[in-house]
């Protein structure tokens, strides 16, 4: 085998089956090098994808025989779920042009447009499949981050995480997560990646600042800081320059500059109304800000801007409309997230509670440039540095399309932002391409309740929903790849602590008086509102280092991770795979868990009963209730 030239090994690995290739890996380096083969892993993840599914289901109702397809046909015309016209056309088996009179041509004809148009990535994205296999198949879990204890309090109570933001490196990594608490403090985790010379950072709290840092209140007034920390509920309330290491916190109407190294406070500034969002902060862009009402530059270059005590001239002429100073005035209230345009930095979106996007130029600031109009209230805004595909060139529902206009739109340039929305109750994950393209919206398959947050994840578009579900979904926005239930992972106990876990792909089942799918402890019902990628997608190429020389450094597979943010201020890393996403040891888990004394696990198991022993009850109930409210509908 060692004789052989790799085309040939390469060949015979198409072959195998995918757990013989993993084992293969561990051989040599030179096997580990051809078994994580891009072609090789970009093939397995599109034999289990949707556009082959549907390019295999083709072929077979093709080959069926006239009777079965008249059986069919009458099947379809049945009264059933609200389908498409090009899926009724499918399941009818309407006649397609083929490309070629040879059945054989005709199947790889079919198969290299299926995969054509499947393939996530871009020509000059480098996109790495073995990744991609890893994070569509693996098991999911989430290892929470140990927040601190409440002080001066004899219960296991813990701190609540009020927002969070990450502290990159020079190529864009996340290596701290830095997060306000409800006490008015700050904390700094260190996420860092583990490679072949280096353990990572573990998920490790590295710092904390005193309580009351942002709120002005003494250390010992928590209740104070709390409802004031927690007031506004903005998620977008925190944003970090990587440069300059500031990071800038917004509590009600203030916007504090903290500088992160020394974690004291630098600034402070006021503003008429309590702030909704912030965007994100770079040296040479000034911050933007958004309240209830109004749009805001905050440029802390500006020397009249950097005082730490509040100007009372500076708040008379915002709430004043006829003076000079620079801010937008907003017809409606609640924006809710603010995206910068990285293809064409002068660019400002802003969206909230409102029903379209607005769309401001910093050179012409602070006048409306354009709207796009949505139609839904969205809560989160992400950008793809990569241009949207129109539905019009989908090579499967449109045959008579040509694979050289996909091709063409493909290299063409171009950004994608991704909405995450409610629209008339339901969750709508919409596309928007820049410029202007035909927006993608859907408003069927998304989530039965509204979405959260929404980012790009490796070559799949990730998001969140208010039944706590974490979706994937292909950059089509649409071909559904996973779901994992964020309440099938939540820690036992308040505060978290690295390791909790749970299975990936499946939806929970649907309990108790609210429909929650939570089937975990009683009472817990988390979502997530927001996720940031550990490795975010860029316009520069986008892919695992797993491949490096030797002599290099290599970062671990399975390190593109997700920091989430939950509604109940928890913190975790969501990760594939069969380890802890932190990298914890496995002997400090058992230690931890011998360590219990006997007395506090006799304690939680029978706290553990009675909550499912209420919650079996409440569920009986539920049903009881369901039941005779509809005995009248038979009257």
């Amino acid at each position: 085998m060692d004789r052989l030239p790799e085309e040939v090994i390469l060949h015979i690995l198409g072959f195998l089956n995918v757990p013989d290739i993993v084992h293969l890996q561990a051989v040599s380096s030179r096997y580990l090098a051809l078994g994580r083969d891009n072609a090789l892993w970009k093939t397995e993840c599109f034999e289990d994808s949707r556009a082959e599914s549907l390019r295999r289901r083709d072929m077979l109702l093709g080959m069926q025989d006239a009777r079965i397809a008249e059986l069919r046909n009458a099947v379809t015309a049945l009264p059933g779920p609200d389908l498409t016209a090009w899926d009724v056309s499918q399941l009818r088996g309407s006649s397609q042009p083929r490309a070629s009179n040879d059945p054989a041509a005709e199947a790889r004809i079919q198969r290299a447009r299926a995969l054509a148009n499947w393939e996530p990535g871009y020509p000059d994205e480098r996109l790495d499949y073995y990744d991609e296999y890893v994070h569509r198949h693996a098991p999911v879990k989430v290892a929470w981050l140990d927040l601190p204890k409440a002080q001066a309090s004899d219960k296991e109570e813990y701190r609540e995480a009020t927002g969070c933001a990450t502290l990159d490196d020079e190529d864009g990594n996340v290596n701290h997560l830095v997060a306000p608490l409800d006490d008015g403090s700050i904390c700094i985790w260190d996420v860092s990646d583990r490679s072949t010379s280096i353990a990572g950072g573990r998920g490790r709290l590295t710092a904390q600042s005193r309580p009351g840092l942002l709120t002005g209140m003494p250390p010992e007034d928590t209740s104070q800081s709390h409802i004031m920390m927690t007031e506004i509920g903005a998620v977008e309330c925190v944003s970090i320059d990587n440069t300059t290491k500031r990071g800038y916190f917004a509590v009600q109407r203030s916007l504090h500059e903290v500088d992160i190294n020394t974690l004291q406070l630098v600034s402070t500034k006021h503003y008429p109304w309590p702030i909704t969002a912030l965007s994100e902060a770079k040296p040479t862009i000034p911050l933007t800000i958004g309240t209830n009402w109004t749009i805001h530059l905050h440029d802390p270059r500006d020397s009249a801007l950097t005082s730490p005590h509040p100007n009372n001239a500076t708040t008379t002429s915002l709430l004043n409309p006829s003076t000079t100073s620079s801010h937008a005035t907003l017809a409606q209230p609640g924006p809710l997230s603010i995206l910068h345009d990285s293809s064409n930095p002068p660019s400002i979106w802003l969206a909230g509670r409102f029903t379209s996007l607005l769309h401001y130029d910093r050179r012409a600031f602070p006048r409306l440039l354009s709207t796009l109009h949505s139609g839904a209230r969205i809560a989160a805004l992400a950008s793809l540095p990569y241009p949207l595909i129109p539905q019009s060139l989908d090579l499967l529902r449109h045959p008579e399309t040509g694979l050289s206009a996909l091709v063409a739109a493909r290299s063409a340039l171009g950004t994608t932002i991704l909405a995450a929305a409610e629209y008339k109750g339901k969750g709508s994950l919409e596309l928007y391409g820049l410029p202007r393209v035909q927006p993608y919206q859907n408003r069927q398959t998304a989530s039965a309740s509204k979405l959260l947050a929404v980012a790009p994840h490796g070559g799949r578009i990730v998001f969140s929903d208010g039944d706590g579900n974490v979706k994937w979904v292909e950059r089509d926005g649409f071909s559904h790849v996973r779901t994992f239930n964020i309440n099938e992972a939540l820690p036992l106990g308040g505060g978290g602590g690295g390791g909790g876990a749970g299975a990936g792909g499946k939806d929970a089942g649907v309990h108790g008086i609210w429909g929650s799918t939570a089937d975990g402890m009683p009472g817990q019902g988390d979502i997530v509102q927001k996720i940031t990628p550990m490795h975010p997608v860029s316009a520069s190429g986008t892919g695992s280092t797993s491949g490096m020389g030797a002599g290099q450094q290599r970062q671990d597979v399975n390190q593109s991770n997700l920091l989430l943010w939950t509604g109940d201020g928890r913190l975790g890393v969501l990760g594939f795979g069969p380890g802890n996403p932190l990298g914890e040891d496995q002997w400090r888990e058992e230690v931890g868990v011998a360590a219990e004394s006997t007395e506090q696990r006799a304690k939680g198991d029978a706290e553990r009963q009675y909550g499912m022993a209420m919650r079996r009850a409440l569920e009986r109930n539920a049903d009881e209730v369901r039941f005779v409210r509809g005995l009248g509908m038979l009257m």
